[in-house]
């Protein structure tokens, strides 16, 4: 009988515990751009319109696009971008920068390597906590590859 009273309880307490979760949502848009602003102003949340993520991986190229209006086209260190996407973050998706060659167009020999530049930028992860039915979001930084450069390995 103890051990049924004792299953009973731990059961109520879970049911308990999934209601609590489920009653907990992630706040607005305009909340977390507010938040993230407020707490980080020179966040960067808006891409410029012709920072586009690949729907395929593009390949290396074999010599320079010098009448491409893109900078990643024009480049010794050709890039191009993809989606880096965490349902936990705030933005959830970020385009980052990968490197199409793993030497430079230029390079006739392989003494230059290409690698992405990374910069450190501020979002918001989620919590497992809640507070007034809505998931608590915290400031963290992450490294994010903004384009890709030649240098000496």
């Amino acid at each position: 009988m103890k051990l049924l009273l004792a299953l009973i309880f731990i059961l109520m307490y879970m049911e308990c515990q999934g209601h609590r979760s489920h009653r907990c949502k992630d706040p607005s848009e305009e909340h977390m751009r507010t938040k993230l602003l407020r707490l980080a102003p020179d966040a960067l949340i808006y891409t410029s319109p012709d920072v586009v993520a690949d729907i395929k991986m593009k390949k290396c190229p074999s010599s320079i696009n010098v009448s491409s209006e893109l900078m990643q086209d024009r480049s010794i260190s050709p890039w191009s971008y993809r989606i880096n996407e965490d349902l936990n973050r705030y933005p959830q998706r970020i385009v980052e920068a990968y490197c199409l060659c793993k030497g430079c167009v230029l390079s006739k020999t392989n003494s230059m390597v290409s690698v992405p530049f990374y910069k450190e930028v501020p979002v918001l992860y989620k919590s497992s906590k809640c507070k007034k039915s809505r998931f608590i979001y915290k400031l963290r930084h992450i490294r994010i590859a903004q384009f890709c450069i030649c240098r000496f390995p």
